[in-house]
């Protein structure tokens, strides 16, 4: 039987665990949203562990994927789903947080099940779907060299549907929260918000190639390494070779005008409703300072993932808190931190 005190309890101890940026943010919600955010950040976290857990095959990933977006979100169905993503994630295989998370999605669904109907639609049609897109990607790696993207088209598309969709999820679960998001604004946040959600996951393939490659997948479009007349096993082995420069700056000039748009849907959200600023400011000067990183010479392809450190991290809260309200304060710390990037001129 559910016990709704040790559900939700579940889940907001679980956030930190599996989540560093995103935990800081959701935290400084005000409530109800905290929680709903939560939750949808939780039921994403557990599609993604599914989709990058390569000890899993792909196929069994594929079909538990495919379930999710059919039968997740059914109440009449949803017991058996998880009960089949928990099972994939045997305690003496998977150790780990987000592990555990998977073995107790039902936990983390039967919030979800008792939010509004308005609240939980709001997450299904996104989340729903990220799995389906999800699962369409896994089986490419069904093929015999894994996971490759071959285009920046295919990138893209990608990171629709694992980033963009969380744009639109969180800009439907603001505007129900918040009678100042009316229905002009919504609209206005609605596209940003996808490209908002492009910025940082190409953010996030740019600092964490490493990883991936360990993972045998890789998003890196074969046709930037092509033109840079370099492989990915070569940038593997080593990380200074000149040629990848090219390919790490074609990513950030993707990247950038995505999070420009980003800046557009924080400025977009009225200025009284500072959480929510606060919120969508942390993980986009988060983004734009790991692409200083990258941009200011420091191995993409090394061993070591590339990330802010927790000092920075705290220091830029703290400048965006005084900033949040104000949207002259809040462009000029943003263009500051812009301007530390160093890429080289367009041909």
């Amino acid at each position: 039987m559910d016990n709704p005190d040790r559900q939700i309890a579940y889940c907001r101890g679980v956030l930190p665990r599996v989540s560093r940026t995103f935990a800081l943010g959701i935290e400084l919600l005000n409530d109800p949203l905290r929680d709903r955010v939560g939750v949808a950040y939780l039921i994403c976290r557990i599609l993604d562990t599914v989709e990058d857990t390569t000890d899993i095959p792909a196929a069994r990933r594929a079909e538990l994927l495919e379930r999710a977006w059919r039968e997740l979100f059914d109440p009449d169905l949803r017991q058996g789903c998880c009960r089949a993503i928990g099972e994939a994630f045997p305690e003496e295989d998977f150790p780990g947080d987000e592990p555990e998370l998977c073995r107790r999605a039902d936990d983390v669904l039967a919030v979800y099940h008792r939010f509004p109907p308005e609240v939980r639609e709001a997450i299904r049609g996104p989340a729903s779907l990220m799995a389906s897109g999800m699962a369409e990607t896994v089986r490419r790696e069904e093929t015999a060299e894994g996971l490759r993207l071959a285009t920046v088209g295919e990138l893209e598309e990608y990171c629709f549907y694992v980033a963009g969709t969380v744009g639109l999820m969180l800009t439907s679960l603001f505007s129900l929260d918040r009678p100042s998001i009316t229905p002009e604004i919504e609209v206005r946040l609605g596209p940003a918000g996808i490209d908002f959600g492009l910025g940082l996951q190409l953010t996030n393939i740019i600092k964490g190639v490493t990883d991936d490659i360990s993972r045998g997948v890789s998003y890196l479009p074969r046709s930037l390494l092509e033109e840079a007349g370099v492989t990915l096993d070569e940038l593997i082995a080593e990380p200074s070779d000149p040629r990848g420069r090219p390919v790490v700056e074609t990513l950030v000039r993707l990247a950038l005008p995505r999070l420009d748009r980003g800046l557009d849907y924080t400025l977009a959200i009225p200025a009284g409703e500072r959480d929510l600023r606060l919120f969508c400011a942390l993980p986009l000067f988060f983004a734009v300072e790991t692409l200083g990183l990258v941009s200011g010479g420091k191995r993409v392809f090394g061993r070591e993932p590339l990330k802010i450190s927790r000092e920075e991290v705290g220091a830029i809260h703290r400048r965006l808190e005084k900033a949040a309200g104000k949207e002259s304060a809040l462009r000029k710390e943003f263009r500051r931190r812009k301007e530390k990037l160093r890429l080289e001129k367009e041909r």
